[in-house]
């Protein structure tokens, strides 16, 4: 039932990992990292990925990713299972317990939220997947870069948004004690160590992907404030909420009124009721009338609470700037360079860099934390994958009392972080403005597995709340700017037409296999929609007598179209049976055979494209199914055309290219040259042609490997289908699959053998298309590889 992957060599004698798995469940089969042929630095990787996924073949696929030995609790795998079984859950983790100084001690794990995108998310060691949703979530990230370090991060964000992550409340298994013995407050800054920089571009990278996928993603803010706006006796207020610090809140006073500035500020001290003295320390700066010291009448308050109180004061200055009563400002400009940024970028908030020390501000690991992963144009978006902004913080007094701050003692920060950077701009300062002192009182010095999971849940709810606050600004923002032709086209026609909606909507929950032939990807579709194409009748009789239900006057009412004028002309329609999302129909407005071949040297396929990435969309792939190739209407020329994410032998295109062999090139008149190849790591023929730039290629490189094709008697081109794109990185592909065979021997079989699969472009590039249930399920690889040798030249 279980293909259990282990991301770590388990084999040293004194680890029984391997065993511990046989003797829970005999049948499992378990992979070691050597079968995978991948070094340990890969074991993130999309290329690990990509093996992982071609090689489970069970319902279930489990995850080991720690190094340390494993020791399953009793029947913990069947537990597992039985909470797979609902039909939501995609995932599955667990409690579980962790041997800490020779003792075994529990640790509990949170729950998943929406807004639990952080990437150090603590799933434990040992995750169970549905491995049907587990190749799905794969293939959603078809669109996406290759990673070296974020695949699985990059895996569980397109997971989540088709199934649910399912925490089991149970102690399932037992971690042996980690070689990292660091505390996990010692260890929440790696992410801003320099040495894991190119780490966070890549987790960036994914997270932005998928704030885009669910309608998060926010373009960058341009709302700014007018900074001389307002009547405030003072510039700027430091803000100190306190309980109980008399050891260090004369330092932080001290620290604040030492401040050198070329405008008027103050300093409002909130006690929160202090027990031990801190009231005493505080009243020693009673004759500087700069020093505010409250109280509040309430005895509910946290920080938040504290803050609200301090900033609703009269007195409070135009920009509010923080300042813990643990902590220091790490020299007299630091106010100064503060209220400078918010005049100079008109930004609502201003975040600056700090200091780790301890009490006597000898610096502590990892140092200076400076968030250098935010970026101007970004960083408003990748804040919700990371746990804080930094320090000091400091806030346009008017926007904060409109905002509030929430009444709590942790993560009201970075709470308002979010809530300010969904609209305004939010200013950075990368110098050290700030001293952020650890020591033995300190209330964050050491903290339990529990309330770090309490700590890490609410800013995981605050995500939550945040993701779909930006969710539907983005739709309001859709809204109000014109729509983009592609989104609009389908909308309409989904609004109108039936037929279209219902089967364009099926692909979501659209049944898959995959398959590794060689070093290849092949995906098999159940798609029982596509018996109308899969099915037609091709001889000369049955086409004369129906009507062409790509000619215009023949069109449902309902199938909008948009005229092309290239060429004598070509109209855009959705492809009411679709196999991939987005699926689309390019048919000429004139009734003619379906023959590519006298149109060669007019460039069509490149002018085609080029007109969809002004006109409708970038990022589609042209396809071509000749006569006798796939097309269920021969009688009429046209193409067909799908994202190229979407698309399995484009996915692959990066790899195939590594082995592919270079024969011959010709310089073009625009500039650059086209390179034919022959691609070799593929399970059938192909021929491809990559221009540099642009839409062109060499005709006489086209022509004559087209003329080196057989030809059929009676028939007007060699048979042969096509795809054609455009990769900015590496220019316009035309890649060719030259056939021998319309349909396999197993198409008109009259046995248990038969399966009525009709190839075309898309089965050649990767997705083999069955209409029938008994030949999705009954197909193997043996019978791919055979489908391909018959067909293809």
């Amino acid at each position: 039932m279980i293909t259990c992957f282990l991301f770590h060599d388990h084999s040293c004698p004194s680890d029984n990992t391997v065993t511990n798995l046989k003797d829970c469940l005999p049948t499992a089969r378990i992979v070691a990292p050597n079968e995978l042929d991948l070094p340990a630095a890969s074991m993130e990787s999309t290329e690990m990925l990509h093996k992982v996924v071609s090689m489970a073949d069970t319902p279930y696929t489990l995850f080991y990713i720690k190094p340390q030995p494993l020791e399953l609790g009793y029947k913990a795998l069947e537990r597992m299972c039985d909470y797979l079984n609902a039909p939501e859950t995609g995932m599955v983790y667990a409690d579980h317990y962790r041997w800490e100084d020779g003792t075994r001690k529990p640790h509990p794990v949170a729950d998943y939220q929406p807004g639990s995108v952080r990437d150090d998310f603590d799933f434990g060691s040992v995750m169970l997947f549905k491995t049907e949703c587990l190749k799905n979530a794969f293939r959603l990230m078809g669109a996406q870069p290759d990673y070296e370090y974020s695949a699985l991060y990059a895996l569980r964000l397109a997971l989540t948004r088709t199934h649910e992550l399912t925490h089991i409340r149970e102690y399932l298994y037992t971690e042996m004690e980690e070689n990292d013995t660091r505390r996990p407050e010692e260890k929440q800054f790696d992410y801003v160590d320099p040495r894991n920089r190119q780490v966070q571009v890549e987790r960036e990278r994914a997270f932005t992907y998928y704030l885009k996928d669910i309608g998060a993603f926010l373009p960058e803010p341009t709302e700014g404030i007018d900074p001389q706006k307002g009547d405030f006796e003072y510039e700027a207020s430091v803000i100190i909420p306190v309980r109980n610090r008399v050891r260090t809140i004369g330092d932080a006073i001290r620290s604040a009124v030492e401040q050198q500035t070329d405008f008027p500020f103050n300093v409002i001290v909130i006690d929160n009721h202090s027990t031990d003295g801190t009231a005493d320390i505080i009243a020693r700066y009673a004759d500087d009338r700069r020093v505010i010291h409250l109280v509040p009448s309430r005895t509910d308050l946290g920080i938040g609470g504290c803050w609200n109180v301090g900033i609703d004061h009269p007195l409070c200055g135009r920009f509010a700037v923080q300042l813990d009563s643990d902590d220091l400002y790490s020299s007299p400009a630091t106010l100064q360079t503060i209220v400078d940024m918010f005049r100079r970028e008109r930004c609502a908030m201003v975040v600056g860099s700090y200091r780790m020390t301890d009490f006597n501000l000898h610096t502590l690991p990892p140092g200076v934390i400076d968030h250098r992963e935010w970026s101007r144009e970004n960083g408003h978006n990748n804040v919700l994958r990371v746990n804080g902004l930094g320090a000091p913080r400091a806030f346009y007094t008017p926007l904060l009392r409109q905002m509030r701050i929430p009444n709590t003692s942790y993560g009201e920060d970075y709470a308002l972080g979010l809530c300010f950077s969904r609209r305004y701009r939010i200013g950075r300062i990368y110098d050290v403005l700030y001293l952020c002192r650890r020591w033995e009182g300190n209330s964050d010095a050491a903290l339990s597995i529990e309330q770090i999971n309490r700590n890490n849940a609410y800013k995981d709810s605050l995500r939550t709340l945040e993701i779909r606050l930006r969710q539907e600004l983005a739709k309001n923002l859709d809204a109000s700017a014109p729509c983009p032709p592609k989104e609009a086209f389908f909308a309409g026609q989904f609004e109108k037409w039936e037929l279209a909606k219902n089967n364009h909507r099926a692909l979501n929950r659209i049944r898959l296999r995959s398959f590794r032939i060689g070093d290849s990807d092949i995906l098999v579709q159940y798609n029982p929609e596509r018996a109308v194409s899969t099915c037609a009748k091709l001889d000369k009789a049955s086409i004369e007598a129906r009507p062409c239900f790509l000619c215009e006057e023949n069109k449902p009412e309902a199938q909008s179209s948009i005229r092309i004028g290239i060429d004598e002309g070509f109209t855009l329609r959705v492809n009411p049976y679709p196999i991939l999302p987005e699926h689309l129909t390019l048919s000429a407005v004139r009734h003619q055979p379906q023959v590519l071949a006298d149109k060669t040297d007019r460039q069509l396929p490149g002018r085609l494209l080029e007109w969809m990435d002004e006109h409708f969309a970038k990022g589609y792939a042209l396809f071509y199914n000749g006569a006798k190739c796939g097309a269920s209407a021969p009688d009429h020329f046209h193409f067909q055309a799908a994202l190229q994410q979407d698309i399995p032998f484009i996915r692959q295109w990066k790899r195939l290219m590594l082995t592919a062999d270079e024969l011959g090139r010709c310089e073009l008149e625009t500039g650059g040259c086209c390179t034919e190849y022959r691609i070799n790591d593929y399970p059938c023929t192909v021929h491809a042609f990559v221009s540099e730039r642009g839409y062109k290629y060499a005709p006489r490189l086209v022509t004559r490997y087209l003329n080196s094709l057989p030809q059929h008697t009676g028939e007007a081109e060699p048979r042969y289908n096509l795809f054609a794109w455009m990769d900015e990185a590496r220019g316009f592909t035309l890649a060719y699959f030259p056939r021998k065979e319309h349909r396999p021997q197993c198409y008109a079989a009259n046995d248990d053998t038969q399966r009525l699969i009709s190839p075309g472009a898309l089965d050649m590039g990767g997705i083999i298309v069955t209409c029938r249930e008994k030949d999705f399920e009954g197909i193997t690889a043996d019978d791919i590889r055979q489908i391909y040798r018959e067909v293809t030249l």
